[in-house]
């Protein structure tokens, strides 16, 4: 895929990470759709930024875990650019739940936060860029799929969910549609993160270092455009997964 010309959506796109990411591949010429939740400030100030790359762009308010706001906004996407080339699955929420106090509503509002808003877009997007003939689908899972974090079961499990999904639709949705995911390790922490655990998270990368927001945007670029790519798992994680 070439990125110049190309449609990119991404769900999650407002701030943090996905900001990063659209604006990374506005950057590189693409057209940017993206979508937020509750972030309207964020999403107009992203907005701009996307524009300022002299490419189009579209913000638009969706609950990407609900399917008719999902088939609204696919339509208005559609709508727009005609198509989509990429869609960087990037919504989500991190929040502690210790095993002792965790309940029924934790187990649900992390599945639907970090797992639906992949799962409920792929049932449109999927068969969309099969019809197109093309496409690329990057799901954002978490080094924790692959070695969960003890306080954080819950959205561990919605990230190893994200994950199996995203090797099975690289298998159902071959070859017209690639699919990979991208395993961040510590590299943005959310602002009530402990600084212990912060500090501590950060020593046991074999790097030494958090990660940048910009070392993610460029792993997108990188499965976005590498067309011999599928059903992989990348790890940005600063060699956290060798400890």
């Amino acid at each position: 895929m070439h990125l110049r010309g190309a449609t990119a959506l991404i769900t999650g796109g407002a701030h943090r990470l996905g900001r990063a990411v659209a604006l990374a591949l506005a950057a590189a010429g693409a057209d940017v759709a993206f979508t937020y939740l509750s972030s309207a400030a964020a999403a107009r100030d992203t907005l701009r930024a996307v524009e300022s790359h002299g490419v189009r762009a579209l913000a638009l308010r969706a609950d990407a875990s609900d399917d008719r706001q999902v088939s609204h906004m696919l339509a208005q996407v559609v709508a727009t650019f005609a198509r989509v080339d990429l869609w960087v699955a990037n919504a989500g929420v991190f929040r502690r739940t210790p095993l002792a106090t965790v309940a029924q509503r934790d187990w649900d509002d992390m599945l639907r936060l970090n797992f639906a808003t992949f799962l409920v877009p792929s049932r449109h997007i999927g068969p969309l860029m099969r019809r197109q003939g093309a496409g690329c689908i990057v799901a954002m899972t978490d080094v924790a799929a692959l070695r969960p974090w003890a306080d954080y079961i819950p959205y561990c499990v919605a990230k190893r969910a994200v994950l199996a999904l995203a090797q099975g639709l690289a298998a159902r949705l071959a070859p017209q549609v690639r699919v990979n995911a991208i395993a961040p390790g510590p590299v943005l922490f959310p602002p009530d993160f402990p600084p212990a655990a912060r500090a501590r998270e950060i020593a046991r990368t074999r790097l030494g270092r958090a990660g940048d927001p910009a070392d993610i945007a460029a792993a997108v670029r990188y499965l976005a455009t590498n067309d011999y790519v599928t059903g992989s798992v990348l790890p940005v994680d600063g060699g956290r997964l060798l400890v």
